[in-house]
């Protein structure tokens, strides 16, 4: 028991000959259900499970009953108080000499906040790419402009005039200056 505060994960165990369905503390602080408001049913599990998730999660279940080998699955829940959580749950059939299922024991985690991590994570990165891409492409165009415009003055071999050279270089550095704006503004985004 003491494993599973450390680890943060509940421990829990359906007994099918009582019909009877346990939970350690862990669990209950996870669906955010109080110990006298638990039937010790397994529909104090199965109402709790989001009813996008409850198909698939009784497919599981069925699963589970047909298969010797542990199951891994990720569904949410919806406490009491109308707050969604992620889970991971794994579970195990145990079953008697007749190989029927005698009991259910599994652990469950919640794995909201890496999940919303994990989320923030992707959308930053997406982010940072437009940045990169906007590096590379965008801001080389007013960069070329610059260059070529100060090139072709110093070879002379255009018809320019210093008037037209300036009115086009600080129009090029006025686009530079605009995408580095943009990409400070966006990198600041991509923080929060």
């Amino acid at each position: 028991m003491l494993a599973s505060h450390l680890l943060n994960f509940g421990v829990w165990e359906f007994d099918f000959i009582n019909n009877r369905l346990i939970w350690d503390n862990k669990m209950h602080d996870i669906y955010g259900v109080k110990k006298e408001d638990f039937h010790h049913q397994m529909e104090d599990f199965t109402c709790k499970v989001h009813p996008d998730d409850l198909p698939a999660t009784e497919k599981a279940i069925e699963e589970i009953l047909k298969s010797n080998t542990p199951l891994f699955a990720q569904f949410r829940i919806i406490r009491p108080n109308g707050e969604v959580r992620i889970i991971a749950g794994n579970v195990k059939c145990i079953r008697n000499a007749a190989n029927q299922p005698i009991r259910l024991i599994g652990i469950n985690h919640d794995i909201t906040e890496t999940q919303l991590l994990q989320e923030k994570m992707l959308a930053q990165n997406k982010q940072l790419k437009k940045i990169a891409w906007m590096q590379s492409h965008e801001i080389r165009k007013p960069v070329a402009n610059i260059i070529g415009l100060l090139t072709l003055y110093e070879l002379k071999k255009n018809d320019l005039s210093e008037t037209e050279l300036l009115h086009y270089l600080k129009e090029s550095a006025t686009e530079l200056d605009t995408m580095i704006k943009v990409i400070v503004d966006r990198t600041k985004s991509a923080e929060s």
